[in-house]
């Protein structure tokens, strides 16, 4: 064999070598060891791309039937989270303020819109509502002003002594804020249920309409601004009576500790406050305010409660005329310094952000926590 071939035999032998080294290489990258795919990449913990798909998602709003003001305030809700961030909301309605809440507390619904009180009465698990301890506070909302009582505009009764022996509106089975609310009235006033003649009724609506129908003296008064109101007033005049007999709109500051507890006992989160001349209620009077509240689980992720409240922040203008109860919407009455119930984590370190946290929240915060 000459020099020529014999070289060339040489480099052939050198070129399959090389060839056979690199398809083991790739043989064994193919193969190697099942749990290597595993390596580096720690616990489950929130990526990037995870974060990402909790914020782009849809989350269910839990409120009041169609109609109620609190669906009204859950649309809007809804409507400007969904078109101002990544989060989308979808507004869900149950038969009332008790239906919905163990459903936030199972992680079935994700929010919810209700009265101050009853959210607060759900999350203890008082007055009926089923305990629902992983509900959150989200917002604090505006506050809804009530008077003590709605009569017919031609009836004698001034005051709300004047309702012993009367035929009185009670029960109300889908609003238990609007029987303690009426007790509150009678306690403070010296009276008790036992000295009206009680007429149930389904629901505060319907009381209403009794009234009208003249089936009933007085009845428990929704605001002014509510449609049924407004109809009822309309077509047969009505009249308000102050929440208070003793004192008159410019004696607030004068009631006794002792009073101001009886109310606050059965309506948490509540005061006394000076109702203006509105629809039915004709002068200044005294009566009563207690906030609104958007509550969120315990489960919906810090970064989307953060992204809401951010939002809420910025766009709060376009609330203000999807209803009364939003009219008057701002920034700083999203912070509520005295929580009834605690505040989701995402709302703590937004309102840190925004330097509203302080001390005293943290140890209410720590109170409420659940153990």
């Amino acid at each position: 064999m000459n020099r020529t071939v014999k070289v060339y035999f040489q480099l052939m032998m050198i070129v399959m070598v090389c060839l056979l080294a690199v398809a083991c290489s790739v043989s064994d990258q193919e193969v190697g060891d099942p749990s290597d795919a595993n390596k580096g990449t720690g616990p489950e913990t929130s990526s990037p791309s995870e974060e990402s798909n909790s914020l782009d998602r849809t989350y269910t709003v839990g409120t009041s039937p169609v109609g109620s003001s609190y669906n009204s305030v859950a649309n809007g809700f809804a409507s400007v989270v969904s078109q101002n961030s990544n989060i989308r909301l979808s507004v869900s309605p149950y038969a009332g303020p008790a239906a919905w809440p163990p459903l936030v507390n199972s992680g079935e619904v994700d929010f919810g819109t209700a009265s101050g009180p009853e959210s607060t009465w759900a999350f203890n698990g008082e007055h009926g509502f089923e305990p629902a301890p992983n509900l959150r506070l989200l917002v604090r909302g505006n506050y809804v002003q009530v008077v003590g009582a709605v009569v017919r505009q031609d009836s004698d009764i001034e005051k709300i002594r004047d309702l012993a022996g009367k035929r009185l509106t009670s029960d109300f089975p889908g609003s238990t804020i609007s029987r303690l609310i009426l007790d509150a009235a009678l306690t403070v006033n010296g009276l008790t249920w036992d000295d009206v003649h009680q007429v149930p009724v389904p629901s505060t609506t319907s009381g209403i309409e009794a009234l009208r129908d003249n089936q009933v003296d007085a009845a428990f008064a929704l605001a002014p601004s509510t449609p049924i109101m407004q109809e009822v007033h309309n077509a047969i005049g009505l009249k308000e009576v102050g929440f208070l007999d003793d004192y008159g709109p410019d004696e607030i500051d004068q009631v006794p500790q002792e009073i101001i507890d009886q109310i606050t006992q059965r309506v948490p989160g509540s005061m006394l406050i000076n109702h203006q001349p509105e629809g039915f209620v004709s002068k200044e009077t005294v009566g009563l305010a207690y906030p609104n509240q958007i509550v969120v689980g315990a489960h919906v992720p810090d970064e989307v409660v953060y992204e809401v409240l951010e939002t809420l922040w910025a766009h709060y203008e376009e609330l203000h005329p999807i209803h009364p109860w939003l009219s008057g919407f701002t920034p700083e009455q999203m912070f509520n310094p005295e929580p009834s119930m605690p505040y989701h984590p995402g709302a703590v370190q937004f309102f840190k952000d925004k330097g509203l946290w302080n001390d005293d929240v943290e140890a209410i915060q720590q109170q409420l926590m659940p153990n």
